[in-house]
């Protein structure tokens, strides 16, 4: 039988394994990829499938770890995945956006950021074969009979200032749902431009239904939801807030130096040419010698905009980084409503102890090193562009504006 006559039989076998929940069941248990394709060759062929050990790990390798690429050039929709499945990436084909769904059982989302969560379960063999994928109009009449919380609290922030140090601590409670930086939702916010046609009551229609999706109650024992958002979704705050009218966010900012010495050390993706789309803010990209850092300012006032422009709107918390992680006890739990025991409060405080984005490694102060780094180039971009932002931003928290 030829390569692609086997990679058929598979594609056929999980087909039927999409409606046969009980022998999904059953495969699951096998978590080594040997025996999982063992069992996986022996029940297909019990049902009639013709195939091989070498398809099976074929068409697994075809699907491992691209992420952007889980769905396939050819889409055929399936029917709505049972409980314990998460939407983690979103495609589009022609004008239909679709999820792509995997298997996450009762798993705790506890990584720095939601593709790593995802990465760790692509880890499983069952996880790397067997797929959902659904039109994202179908999500909404889904969640109707899923158990799924609503948003707590939504973490806005202008980037390297605190916001993966607060969600991760959130998310040192298994009680808690955190979701950081997830790209299905930033499909969902950016689909306007590939579809400028996009009613708002659709976009937000799309919006609460992925974010509804991933907030879903697998434990069973969750309490609590927060979304950590990427940077530059504060262009979006209207459409979060329409989309979510009384859950509390807050914005989290640092020393505009620190924050510039810190992209320019290691340029984050709404800095890069093949990042974020480059219209995101209507700026005119550079990168030429000298002319980087006033760029990146610029882009950080951008981000910075909207929260001045909207904070008056209500239903916002205004937090510096030099606040944390003590913030997070005196004044963000308090503003997203939530209550925790003292054995709660300290196993989140436990993890400030460590750095954020790598958990194995100590935590260690660097804004002073930050400050002496600081060129006069990064100093003269901080005062043409955002001066004046941060002076604002400071002002309105602590309520002199």
């Amino acid at each position: 039988m030829s390569p692609q006559a086997g990679l058929a039989q598979v594609q056929a076998f999980c087909a039927l394994l999409l409606e046969d929940f009980s022998l999904q069941q059953a495969l699951r248990q096998s978590a080594d990829a040997d025996a999982f394709v063992a069992a996986f060759v022996q029940a297909a062929r019990e049902r009639g499938f013709v195939l091989t050990a070498q398809d099976v790990h074929s068409a697994m390798r075809a699907r491992e770890f691209g992420i952007e690429r889980l769905l396939d050039a050819a889409v055929t929709a399936t029917c709505p995945p049972p409980d314990g499945w998460l939407p983690i990436a979103l495609a589009w084909h022609g004008d239909e956006l679709y999820a792509d769904w995997i298997y996450f059982r009762a798993r705790h989302l506890h990584a720095p950021f939601f593709e790593g969560d995802v990465r760790d379960c692509l880890l499983e063999p069952f996880s790397r074969l067997v797929r959902y994928v659904t039109p994202i109009e179908t999500i909404a009449p889904w969640l109707e009979t899923r158990p799924h919380l609503q948003p707590s609290g939504l973490i806005f922030h202008m980037s390297r200032c605190g916001s993966t140090l607060l969600s991760q601590m959130l998310a040192a409670l298994p009680s808690n749902i955190v979701v950081s930086e997830a790209g299905p939702i930033d499909t969902v916010v950016q689909a306007h431009r590939r579809r400028p046609d996009l009613s708002q009551d659709r976009r937000t229609q799309w919006l609460t239904s992925i974010i509804g999706s991933l907030g879903q109650k697998r434990r069973g024992d969750e309490r609590a939801y927060f979304i950590k958002l990427d940077s530059w979704h504060t262009q979006d705050l209207p459409l979060f807030r329409r989309a979510f009218p009384g859950v509390p966010w807050l914005f989290l900012y640092r020393d505009p130096i620190e924050v510039l010495v810190s992209h320019l050390r290691k340029p984050g993706t709404q800095m890069l040419p093949q990042g974020v789309a480059a219209d995101l803010y209507g700026l005119e990209r550079s990168y030429g010698p000298g002319t980087e850092e006033d760029y990146y300012a610029r882009v950080l006032a951008e981000v910075c905009e909207p929260v001045l422009r909207h904070y008056g709107d209500g239903g916002g918390l205004l937090v510096n980084y030099r606040e944390l992680p003590q913030a997070l006890f005196t004044a963000i739990l308090p503003h997203f409503g939530v209550e925790y025991s003292e054995a709660d409060r300290a196993a989140m405080a436990a993890v400030a102890r460590f750095d954020a984005k790598t958990p194995g490694m100590a935590f260690a102060a660097d804004s002073e090193a930050k400050q002496r780094k600081a060129s006069e180039t990064v100093r003269a971009a901080a005062a043409r562009w955002l001066d004046d932002p941060y002076r604002q931003l400071e002002a309105l928290r602590a309520g002199t504006a």
